[in-house]
Formats: C-alpha cells, structure tokens, sequence
C-alpha cells in the first residue's frame, strides 16, 4: 500500500504535473523536497498530455486520469476516474 498526492502547477510559461509518493508507513519515496515531474506535452481540447500522463475533463464534475504504469520491462495505461463530491 502506498500513498500518492499530485497537482499540476504552472511553472514559467508552461504547466507541470508534480507527484509525491508515500509508503503505509508515511515515510516519503522521494528524498525530503524532491518530487516526480512531469512536463506538459500538449493541450488538445478537453485533455492535458503530460510525459506518461494524460488528464480527460469529462464535465465540470468529472475527469478521467491516464496514467502509464512501469513494472519491470513492461508499461501499461491504467485508468483513474475521478468525481466531484
């Protein structure tokens, strides 16, 4: 089990897509003030491409997170739904 908080944050004239990553335990992944980045790729209508990530507005209330998942040699796109409450 593992914890993981995320925003997209503008940085200079661009946007970027930060993660920080915590055990069950609550110690970080990444050392103290480091997080993963990841850049803006594109804008194309209703998604934002980030490297690995990509973010879909549904509505205003809703939007579909795709993410492409490393384990070993091999990657696979998950998808995460996400609804306002």
């Amino acid at each position: 089990n593992f914890y993981e908080l995320g925003h997209i944050r503008q940085l200079d004239e661009t946007l970027v897509f930060e993660l920080k990553h915590f055990g069950d335990d609550l110690k970080g992944w990444e050392e103290k003030d480091e997080v993963q980045t990841f850049n803006l790729v594109k804008v194309d209508g209703n998604r934002l491409y980030f490297e690995g990530f990509t973010f879909e507005k549904e509505s205003d209330d809703e939007i579909n997170i795709y993410g492409l998942i490393h384990q070993g040699d091999k990657a696979e796109e998950v998808k995460f739904n996400y609804k306002k409450q």
